[in-house]
């Protein structure tokens, strides 16, 4: 009965795909374009049993709500180390300009195609709805 024991979860959902993986060293990764100052944001999210919290922002420009406290530079990415946690929920907004792509452990595992809400949760899922993504 391994496959009905509770694990705890990320699950990633949009209107047509859905995406989970179990908890232990989770990083997850959301890099888009601002739709206001069209540049490129990355946000690195650590995610564990206790909820998802943003470690690190990188961004290329400045503006409508992009942070202007720089703590360095990483190539072309001005950036910022945060230590801000988000709950056990979260939601974005896409549109087709943003190009998303959320990354988990280095694997790109959704990119959201028109303009669609993307949702994050971490929940507790028995394994085998986990291993099949249907958590």
């Amino acid at each position: 009965m391994l496959f009905f024991v509770p694990v705890n979860s990320l699950v990633i959902e949009d209107r047509e795909r859905s995406y989970a993986t179990p908890l232990g060293e989770v990083w997850l990764r959301i890099e888009y374009n601002h739709s206001v100052e069209h540049s490129e944001v990355i946000e690195i999210i650590e995610v564990n049993s206790s909820g998802m919290f943003v470690r690190k922002m990188l961004w290329k420009d400045f503006g409508a709500g992009l942070p202007e406290d720089i703590q360095g530079r990483e190539g072309d990415y001005y950036y910022k180390l945060v230590d801000q946690p988000l709950g056990k929920s979260l939601d974005y907004w896409f549109i087709p300009f943003n190009r998303a792509r959320i990354i988990v452990n280095n694997r790109t595992v959704l990119t959201p195609r028109g303009p669609e809400l993307v949702h994050f949760r971490v929940k507790t899922c028995p394994l085998l709805l986990v291993i099949i993504g249907r958590c």
